[in-house]
């Protein structure tokens, strides 16, 4: 093939490996887990000033796989940031403290606070809502990939019109398998998002069972000792 068709294949290969990255990076907003991702679209508001999380007003680490705690740089901040994790993720629960003294960035604040933020179970109704969630991203990357194989199709038409077919057929496979290739991908990234999903909503249901199991045994046991009590009285 020519130089200038690898070329364009080459183009049309960043552009679609940009749109999988997106979904992915959208599939880790969908949180389950604790994702450090989640933090970077964050933009607090200082006075009149918009400032990124991670850049300039607070650290943030990770507590467990379900929980970060959020360090303000400075106490002014706090406010802002809890606001800024409201509007971006307003499923995240959020939990102000005073640090342990050992925790501090400052030794000498005694009023140094830091934020808890936990990531919401996966009941059914966040199951159904997430579940919609990745079947809406994706189709949406789907579309996009469409768009560009068939506008990248037609400029490899274009700049090899008067080719032979052989050659035309080989650079048009060429792309087909670029293409393929990345709906492959983000084929994947759905997947494992979705198992992702079930996995902790079937963590939920056990845990509702074991809930359940254990009212139930005390649903019981209040019931022999109120016959018994009604027993002894008679």
């Amino acid at each position: 093939m020519r130089k200038a068709v690898v070329t364009l294949i080459g183009e049309m290969k960043n552009k679609m490996g940009g749109y999988a990255v997106l979904l992915q990076y959208r599939y880790m907003n969908l949180c389950i887990k604790a994702e450090p991702a989640s933090l970077l679209s964050l933009e607090v508001v200082d006075g009149e000033e918009e400032k990124h999380i991670f850049e300039e007003t607070a650290f943030a680490m990770l507590i467990n796989d379900f929980q970060f705690e959020i360090v303000p740089k400075e106490n002014e901040l706090l406010f802002p940031i809890c606001r800024a994790l409201m509007k971006t993720h307003p499923e995240f629960k959020q939990e102000v403290l005073t640090a342990e003294k050992e925790d501090r960035l400052n030794i000498d604040d005694e009023e140094e606070k830091h934020i808890i933020v936990t990531m919401p179970e996966v009941d059914k109704n966040r199951r159904d809502l997430l579940m919609n969630a990745v079947s809406t991203l994706y189709d949406e990357c789907g579309v996009q990939l469409d768009k560009a194989k068939g506008d990248y199709t037609n400029r490899l038409l274009s700049k090899m019109a008067g080719e032979s077919p052989n050659d035309i057929d080989e650079a048009k496979n060429s792309l087909e398998d670029a293409y393929n290739q990345h709906k492959d991908i983000i084929k994947t990234y759905r997947e494992n998002k979705e198992n992702e999903i079930e996995e902790a909503y079937q963590k939920w249901l056990t845990k509702q069972e074991a809930k359940e199991q254990e009212q139930q045994e005390k649903d019981e046991a209040m019931g022999e000792k109120a016959a018994k009590s009604l027993n002894f009285d008679n």
